[in-house]
């Protein structure tokens, strides 16, 4: 019989996941399998518990948003056990590539049903990243979503972080090294998928797929107020990446420098990096994930 570990984050989703916890541990008793629950203490503690499980228990589960997938990621690469997700988290995006149902109880049948994929990762630095990383105004509206009080979680709460953002943002400028030409530019932001989607549903990478072995790059100009109002709802669509001010490619390494410190999000996890170079690359196949795409 499998034996399921089981990695809660309490302070996913606001600390709002005493619902979650509760149903996923039910629904694991009625089905009469072997498990094991572990909470997490603190960052990156995620990603100890998911490595020091790989010896005895046969699928890793993370219960939280896709920063705690992010955490159990990094003790997870090439390892021959499955993740799955229980998404609990503000965004959940990494699970629209996967075909996750947000449904905790559909979630759930998707683990149980157990069919997996090997899929890539990137890695920032030293970081690993299962979704996506984004710099600039993307990574700016995630560490506003901390301020924004009236909205809880998903699109609703990034968009209006996004209209609290985009009056006073200030583009960044960065030199961009990739399929052997160099863009020395101002950006609105870049962003890098793995997955197609970042803050709840913006498709800054449409096209992007989880085991194609390629990293979908999208960088957007700085733009006028109004313009960028009036092209918003392509962001929504995937649209965005067929207008002029959009440069998209397709690669397996990006190298980013720049002279001042980065807004950046890996996996939705933001903060201001005080790197000056940045490597980008995707790691094919590292990740062993159960899903339904």
């Amino acid at each position: 019989m499998k034996k399921y570990k089981l990695i809660i984050n309490k302070a996913a989703r606001r600390g709002k996941t005493r619902s979650t916890i509760l149903r996923t541990i039910q629904a694991f008793r009625k089905k009469g399998v072997l498990f094991d629950v572990e909470y997490t203490k603190g960052p990156k503690d995620a990603g100890r518990i998911a490595k020091e499980a790989l010896d005895d228990f046969d699928v890793i589960i993370a219960v939280g948003g896709d920063g705690t997938v992010n955490e159990v990621v990094q003790g997870m690469v090439h390892a021959d056990k499955p993740l799955g997700i229980i998404p609990a988290g503000t965004g959940n995006d990494l699970i629209k590539s996967l075909g996750i149902p947000k449904r905790i109880s559909k979630a759930i049948d998707v683990i149980f049903r157990g069919k997996t994929n090997v899929i890539d990762l990137g890695r920032m630095n030293e970081t690993y990243f299962a979704n996506g990383i984004g710099i600039g105004l993307d990574a700016t509206v995630n560490m506003e979503t901390r301020n924004v009080k009236h909205c809880k979680w998903g699109l609703a709460l990034y968009f209006m972080a996004f209209l609290r953002t985009v009056r006073t943002y200030s583009s960044v400028h960065l030199k961009i090294r990739m399929n052997g030409k160099t863009l020395d530019r101002d950006a609105l932001l870049l962003s890098v998928g793995n997955g197609t989607t970042v803050g709840g549903g913006f498709r800054l990478t449409p096209h992007a797929k989880l085991d194609d072995g390629l990293l979908d790059v999208t960088i957007i100009d700085p733009l006028p107020l109004s313009a960028l109002f009036w092209h918003l709802p392509k962001v929504f669509t995937g649209g965005i990446c067929k207008t002029r001010f959009t440069t998209s490619e397709t690669t397996d390494h990006v190298l980013l420098e720049s002279s001042q410190a980065l807004p950046i999000h890996i996996d939705g996890e933001a903060a201001y990096l005080d790197e000056k170079t940045y490597s980008i690359a995707v790691i094919p196949r590292a990740l062993t994930v159960i899903g339904n795409f």
